[in-house]
């Protein structure tokens, strides 16, 4: 029993993967043109929207109300909404809010929380995520990296010495070192 415990956390670990990128639904709309030229279509919105996660020319999705067949989510490009004429209801991919996510891996995410103290006794601020976790890597006294929010400057992300969540009275983010 504890070897197929360990097993089902294993599998979730690894095929974990953080979410797609937010969209924006609105209804009596379409994005003009398919997505790579040619119509794909999906019997659900699930896939269809991962589908357009992993397509780089796809910009959203559109329900076709009017076609016959039962694969009526289509991936789109166009990036604007368009009133249609068939009242149609579109999905607009949007660019991620806050931190991008790379491979975080072996760092633990916590929402609202941020990690006490600079490491290295000091601030030092990167622009993004990825550049951020790996300074940490190499920083001795480094337990995880805090997104601040409403730091001023560009360098948001904050090399930190803590190694557990603190609730934040600014909604930070935090990434700390599993």
């Amino acid at each position: 029993m504890k070897v197929l415990l360990v097993l089902s956390v294993a599998l979730v670990a690894v095929f974990a993967r953080p979410p797609g990128p937010p969209y924006r639904a609105r209804k009596g709309v379409y994005l003009a043109g398919y997505a790579g030229g040619k119509r794909h279509g999906f019997p659900a919105l699930k896939p269809a929207l991962d589908a357009c996660n992993k397509n780089k020319d796809c910009a959203g999705v559109t329900f076709e109300r009017v076609h016959k067949g039962k694969d009526k989510f289509t991936l789109r490009k166009g990036k604007t909404f368009k009133k249609s004429p068939t009242n149609e209801v579109s999905w607009l991919k949007l660019k991620p809010r806050g931190p991008t996510w790379p491979d975080m891996r072996p760092y633990r995410h916590g929402k609202g929380g941020y990690l006490a103290g600079y490491a290295g006794g000091k601030r030092h601020g990167f622009p993004a995520l990825k550049p951020a976790l790996d300074a940490c890597n190499k920083t001795k006294d480094c337990g995880g990296v805090t997104y601040e929010r409403v730091h001023k400057g560009k360098d948001k992300f904050t090399l930190r010495k803590g190694k557990t969540f603190k609730k934040s009275p600014t909604n930070e983010m935090s990434w700390v070192k599993a």
